[in-house]
């Protein structure tokens, strides 16, 4: 098979960051999307031929991936748009990518696991931040207690940068599944909203509050541990307007409340502004009996820079043909020093 990709959503806010960082990394992707016109400027900046496809057209999916080895999904909401490309892939032995945070995706994924394997087809979700620093510490720190049977992680972005569009519309389509958590290995609804702990990302604790990230659902394959939480710090304002979400559910689960919500969505932050910011990563393991282990990851902005740089060392191993077929997580197949690939990342023990 041809040592090429294709790179799906690449005029998004996102995917268009990845296809410049592609071209100063020397990497010429396939630049694939639905907008003719939008693509062709890109391409003729950059140097990168294009193929037009939508994804409600299997017939020109199947065309755009022939030829690539694998496929980096970057056109979300991902809960919409993954299965499309998910199901190209397998026709054409494809092997899938895409930098999604939504765990519905991650469980369709789970799910098509045997089909994939019989195909020879690696389906690997969550290449960006969300889940691969989180993925790789938490591989860390079971390999430092191995009898570990909780792990909780948090992570904090400081400075200005904001979230960017996809995935402030990731949140909007997320909050009507409610907030879960792993207990005792099943993947289940939180029984408390809005929970809050305390702590260090290296500058004194903070608060944090529980929320439902990729994690939750990755890690226990990842790790085996089969009691899992997550945290990220929150503005008070953010924890205002969850906390009224809890009361507004059975709105969210209607296209026309989402779609209102949408209307808040903002641009995406500009790339000083993401310079200008830094993401911290926690976690920890205990095993039930003393036994405890803690480290912390520090790295860039988790949006655009940290996800970039995580997607295409993936894709630069897949290409390498350093690939296991079946559904699979990041640490699962390239192991926790994964993250450390990425430049300006920092590991330390607590």
């Amino acid at each position: 098979m041809a040592n090429t990709f294709l790179l799906y959503g690449a005029t998004g806010y996102v995917g268009e960051a990845m296809a410049r960082a592609c071209v100063q990394r020397g990497m010429a992707p396939i630049l694939a999307g639905r907008n003719a016109a939008a693509l062709a400027a890109l391409g003729r900046e950059l140097g990168l031929t294009h193929r037009v496809c939508a994804l409600d057209d299997p017939r020109a999916l199947d065309a755009a991936l022939a030829g690539v080895s694998v496929v980096l999904h970057c056109a979300g909401p991902f809960l919409y748009t993954s299965q499309p490309m998910v199901d190209a892939c397998l026709r054409t032995g494809v092997h899938y990518l895409d930098i999604t945070g939504e765990f519905p995706v991650f469980e369709a994924a789970a799910a098509r696991d045997a089909e994939a394997k019989q195909r020879g087809v690696m389906v690997m979700p969550a290449v960006g931040f969300d889940v691969v620093p989180t993925d790789c510490l938490a591989v860390y720190l079971k390999q430092r207690l191995p009898s570990a049977t909780h792990l909780t992680m948090a992570f904090h972005s400081v400075g200005p940068s904001g979230l960017p569009p996809g995935t402030q519309h990731t949140v909007i389509e997320l909050l009507r599944f409610g907030n879960r958590v792993r207990v005792n290995g099943r993947f289940v609804r939180a029984t408390s909203a809005m929970q809050t702990r305390s702590v260090d990302f290296g500058a004194g604790p903070v608060l944090v509050t529980q929320l439902t990230w990729g994690d939750v659902f990755t890690a226990y394959y990842s790790t085996g541990i089969p009691n899992i939480d997550e945290y990220t710090v929150l503005p008070s304002a953010a924890r205002q307007s969850m906390a009224v979400m809890q009361w507004l559910r059975p709105l969210l689960t209607m296209g026309w409340f989402r779609a209102l919500l949408r209307r808040g969505v903002k641009p995406g932050p500009s790339a000083s502004r993401r310079a200008q910011t830094v993401t911290h990563v926690w976690g920890e393991v205990t095993d039930g009996a003393g036994g405890r282990a803690a480290a912390r990851l520090h790295g860039p902005e988790a949006g655009v820079e940290w996800t970039v740089a995580c997607a295409l060392a993936v894709v630069e191993r897949v290409l390498r043909g350093e690939v296991q077929a079946g559904y699979q997580t990041p640490a699962m197949v390239y192991g926790s020093e994964l993250v450390m690939a990425c430049a300006g990342v920092t590991r330390e023990d607590v």
